[in-house]
């Protein structure tokens, strides 16, 4: 059998891995490995905590001062709603941040320095030079020097931030000193606020100065313009009509007063001759009788409702009466009287519609012609106010522009009385805890840090080790078909086989009840029992599986097929004389080998004497031998020598109907697993899953404490 075939039996003979899948395999999966690295990750935790710990001790305490202020770009106005709950707009954030920068410059840092003389604090800046400068260039040099270094200090451990999205600024200042630290916030905010004062007395009289000067140029300016706009209009004859608003002088004429509401008589004319052509047209169609000016005619309701009745009383009379009898005719005649009435009345309305169209028409020529009589003389007055308008807004820019600097001049002159844009709330306090090492902190970011770490060490060795230690390994990992698990117990392997009521005879029985299922409800003939390397327990089961078929009522026979350390009869306390050896070579009848075990319910053909080329001899005398045996036998459990480096068990599984893998858990590797089935790969035999052996239900990462896989095919003590 290749490996295609293998899968296609995994598929089809045994119930494929991924059949009994559930969601949470993945969880579970990476939760073993936790719980068997759990100790690896202690103490990645521990040391973490340890290395936290200690790095917190050596940690000078950094204390943190405090000072808050409020900042006003501008001042409330009583009522206004939105700014007296102390929030700053988006208008005001670009002044709110400059304050912020300022209060982090180096001139304010310098500032510091020099109130409370920080440059001469050895504490602060370090002590000074042993030996003292000498001369006063030198001197000042030194004090430079000095002052740089506490500015750069300050400057470094100062911050300035908004709180919460308000106007509300709070320095913060960081020493290892906490008075210090207090000192430094309050002169920090003391001077910010003085050079706040400074800034705005010097920012107020230049302005002032400035807006003085411009408004004598603008008064000039302005009154010089107003001069040449009335000379103007009285060379022009134009009429200088003051604004009621603003005072300003503006240009009017008759004709330029009366063309706005003519232009409007006019359209009301347009929309009056348009509505009349529409009823009149719409009067001389079909659907003239739909007009409201004809259906609203009292004359004609009261007809048509006439008609209706004459020509209803008509119809009932018609049933009866033929329409030659002289009172249906004379009924006809009154209702053709009564219809050529209305069509008379209908036709003096449509008359009537029409003389109101040409009497429209008329009336919105007349007012055209007036309007463009009018519109050419206003045409003609606005040429020659071209000059006036041009004058006039000139007049009205220097206007707004003096009105304007006039206010500001104003404002300026009634703001400038030292008030100041900053109003202190809170005094920086002299901590009395450290701001920093946080003790608590630290060491949750160490737990952190460590359990990260052990996890990632945890699954890193779980890659690095890769072994198959338990049943989710066998279908994740091999992706092959497990038959059952088998405990790790103490004490005599063979009176535990024989106690079907102990964990290990149960174990067995799970097996060959899996074993019966996966090969279609049939137990097979012949079993080989495999393995990748001795003390796996593959002598264990193939005791257990024997037993366990012959419990059922079959007979069984179990054949020590390991021709090389042969360690079954040991397990059975048997020392045979005869064995497979002499059945292969011709000596012994294979019956005549065969013994019967006291007390098992399963006879045994013991290995025999170590032939020197087992696999040679297995090869050539031993398919005989096997046939003749499964004439007698039900079932025959074959336990052969481990896979890898050896000939032996590729041999017989050539023979027999199929194979079952065992390992130990937590020993072989997944590539060993699969080295050892490319081994049997050109088998013939149907190969049936795996038996884990060896697992300590109790102990989920019981395993990996095993020593790295070796090829060595040496002797160990039955198991």
């Amino acid at each position: 059998m290749n490996e295609q075939v293998i899968s296609q039996q995994f598929s089809s003979a045994a119930a494929p891995a991924d059949r009994f899948a559930v969601a949470g395999n993945s969880l579970r999966s990476a939760g073993l490995t936790l719980v068997r690295n759990r100790l690896l990750i202690l103490a990645c935790v521990v040391i973490a905590l340890v290395l936290g710990t200690v790095a917190t001790l050596l940690t000078k305490p950094t204390y943190a001062a405090r000072a808050t202020f409020e900042v006003q770009p501008d001042k409330q106005i009583v009522g206004d709603i939105e700014s007296a709950g102390g929030t700053i707009s988006s208008s005001d954030r670009s002044f709110l941040q400059t304050q912020l920068t300022l209060l982090q410059s180096r001139a304010l840092a310098s500032q510091v320095v020099q109130t409370l003389n920080l440059a001469s604090d050895p504490e602060f800046v370090g002590p000074a030079e042993t030996e003292s400068p000498a001369n006063a260039a030198a001197q000042r040099q030194a004090l430079a020097s000095r002052t740089n270094r506490a500015t750069s200090k300050v400057l470094a451990n100062i911050a300035a931030a908004a709180l919460n999205e308000s106007s509300i600024v709070e320095i913060t200042y960081r020493d290892e000193n906490p008075r210090r630290a207090a000192r430094i916030a309050n002169a920090a905010t003391d001077e910010f606020f003085k050079a706040n004062v400074e800034r705005g007395f010097a920012a107020s009289s230049y302005a002032r100065n400035f807006l003085g000067g411009r408004l004598a140029e603008l008064r000039r300016k302005l009154e010089d313009s107003e001069r040449e706009l009335i000379n103007y209009a009285g060379e022009n004859g134009i009429l200088a009509v003051p604004n009621q608003e603003n005072g300003a002088l503006g240009s009017q004429s008759l004709d330029s007063s009366a063309l706005s509401p003519l232009i409007q008589r006019v359209a009301q004319a347009r929309t009056d001759r348009i509505t009349a052509e529409q009823s009149w047209k719409l009067a001389v169609s079909s659907r003239g009788a739909n007009l409201p000016a004809l259906q609203d005619d009292r004359e004609i309701t009261a007809l048509n409702e006439q008609l209706a009745q004459l020509e209803s009383e008509y119809q009932q009379k018609r049933a009866t009466f033929l329409p030659s009898y002289g009172p249906m005719q004379e009924l006809k005649s009154r209702i053709d009287l009564t219809r050529e009435q209305i069509a008379r009345i209908n036709r003096q309305n449509i008359h009537g519609l029409q003389a109101s169209y040409d009497l429209a028409r008329r009336q919105e020529a007349a007012l055209q012609n007036q309007l463009e009589g009018v519109r050419g003389s206003v045409f003609e007055t606005q040429n020659r106010g071209v000059r006036y308008a041009t004058l006039q807004r000139e007049v009205d820019t220097n206007r707004a522009l003096y009105d304007a600097l006039l206010q500001r001049y104003k404002e300026i002159g009634a703001t400038t009385g030292g008030e100041n844009d900053l109003a202190p709330v809170d005094k920086a306090m002299i901590p009395t805890s450290p701001e920093s090492p946080n003790m608590g902190l630290n060491l949750l970011i160490a737990l952190i840090l460590g359990l990260a770490l052990g996890i990632g060490a945890a699954f890193v060795r779980d890659a690095i080790e890769d072994r198959i230690s338990t049943p989710e390994d066998v279908e994740n990992k091999l992706h092959l078909p497990l038959l059952g698990t088998t405990p790790q117990v103490t004490g005599n392997i063979a009176d535990l086989l024989e106690d079907r009521a102990s964990p290990l005879g149960e174990a067995y029985f799970s097996v060959q009840t899996a074993l019966r299922l996966s090969s279609a409800g049939a137990m097979p003939k012949t079993i080989l029992i495999v393995s990748c390397e001795t003390g796996e327990g593959k002598t264990t089961t193939a005791l257990g599986l024997a037993g366990s078929l012959a419990a059922r009522g079959l007979k069984v026979l179990l054949i020590d097929a390991d021709l090389r350390r042969p360690s079954a009869h040991r397990a059975l306390d048997l020392r045979p004389d005869v064995g497979l050896s002499n059945v292969a070579t011709g000596e012994v009848e294979p019956l005549d080998a065969v013994v019967h075990v006291e007390g098992r319910s399963f006879d045994f053909l013991a290995a025999g004497p170590v032939p020197p080329n087992p696999a040679q001899l297995l090869s050539v005398g031993f398919a005989g031998p096997l046939a003749d045996l499964s004439k007698h036998y039900d079932s025959i459990v074959i336990d052969s020598a481990p896979v890898l480096g050896l000939a032996d068990a590729p041999l017989i599984a050539d023979l027999v109907d199929g194979c079952v893998f065992v390992m130990e858990a937590g020993r072989s590797r997944p590539s060993a697993i699969r080295a050892a089935l490319k081994r049997l790969a050109n088998a013939k035999g149907m190969f049936y899953g795996i038996v884990l052996t060896k697992f300590d239900h109790r102990l989920p990462g019981y395993g990996y404490d095993y020593e790295t896989y070796r090829y060595t095919y040496r002797e160990t003590k039955p198991v």
